[in-house]
């Protein structure tokens, strides 16, 4: 199997609240809808002063997501990185590494200092990833003031000092 990262289109905005939704709801029963997250119903719109990136295979099935929000002149936000469940620990092709990476890259071009993200409690495989990309786990007080908070009890919040 081949997987391209490319920039997102509003064509596979469908697979994308498909593939999001499934995990957040069915996975880790988290209740959301795609109105109750202010990136998820217009992502083009939404990371227009930041970027959307899409995985995808060689049939244009949507594979991974992952974007970056600008949130301070120094400070973004890693949102909606998600992986198809096909592609997790999948060791051929390491998706959630090189999905983060390009992200990484595209912050390192616009000068960001530090990225900030935050994830459900029953991720347990995605704060094992975020550790061990030297991702900090921080207290929610400490996040910027132009973090959007998810109503999610016991969100955990990381910081990774971008060098």
């Amino acid at each position: 199997m081949k997987i391209s990262i490319q920039t997102y289109s509003n064509i596979y905005q469908k697979q994308v609240e498909k593939l999001v939704l499934g995990i957040q709801n069915d996975e880790f029963g988290l209740g959301l809808t795609a109105q109750d997250q202010p990136d998820l119903p217009n992502i083009e719109e939404f990371y227009k002063n930041g970027r959307f990136w899409i995985a995808l295979d060689e049939n244009n099935q949507l594979m991974g997501t992952i974007g970056i929000e600008p949130l301070t002149g120094r400070q973004a936000s890693l949102r909606k990185m998600f992986l198809d469940k096909t592609m997790r620990g999948n060791k051929d092709e390491n998706l959630a590494q090189r999905l983060f990476e390009t992200l990484l890259q595209y912050a390192k071009e616009k000068g960001y200092q530090e990225l900030w993200l935050d994830t459900p409690p029953p991720a347990k495989a995605a704060h094992r990833f975020y550790e061990r990309n030297g991702f900090e786990l921080m207290p929610v007080e400490s996040t910027p003031s132009t973090y959007k908070h998810p109503a999610i009890e016991g969100l955990k919040i990381y910081r990774l000092t971008i060098k």
